[in-house]
């Protein structure tokens, strides 16, 4: 072990919907789940961590990702003129492969296939708990911090 990616093949995720999980002890990928899926979770093995688009999707006010895309939000991808004029960071994250969740109007997780060179500005995960903090999260070829591989 250590050195392979263990991919389980399941009916459901304890009858949830959601597509797939990342565990050291291996990778479980639900039928709901796609190639998209098996990225995003081969990316966590590695070391990169979800971004969202809102802070609280299922409160009164989720709180969503606002302003324009700025060499700030993109530092590593910033290219003078890459994103077409008008991008909101919003609209970017739903493009990136660790986007998680679908919520609210936005288009389906199988078009989110980019993978940045860097950290990009939006909502993750705080610490280990289920709060949210928004800043700079490690969805890119910087975050990776390791080979893929049961632990």
């Amino acid at each position: 072990m250590g050195n392979a990616v263990e991919l389980y093949f399941v009916k459901t995720l304890e009858g949830t919907a959601v597509g797939g999980v990342c565990w050291p002890e291996g990778i479980v990928i639900a039928t709901a789940g796609d190639a998209n899926v098996i990225a995003h979770e081969v990316l966590h093995d590695c070391g990169l961590e979800d971004i969202y688009t809102v802070e609280n999707p299922g409160g009164s006010d989720p709180n969503p990702v606002s302003g324009p895309v700025s060499a700030e939000r993109v530092p590593a991808d910033w290219g003078g003129g890459y994103y077409p004029p008008g991008l909101t960071q919003r609209e970017l994250i739903t493009r990136l492969i660790m986007r998680s969740g679908g919520f609210g109007p936005e288009p389906p997780l199988s078009v989110s296939v980019c993978l940045p060179r860097g950290t990009v500005y939006g909502w993750r995960n705080a610490g280990g708990g289920t709060g949210r903090t928004l800043g700079n999260a490690g969805v890119g070829q910087s975050a990776v911090r390791r080979n893929p591989g049961s632990y």
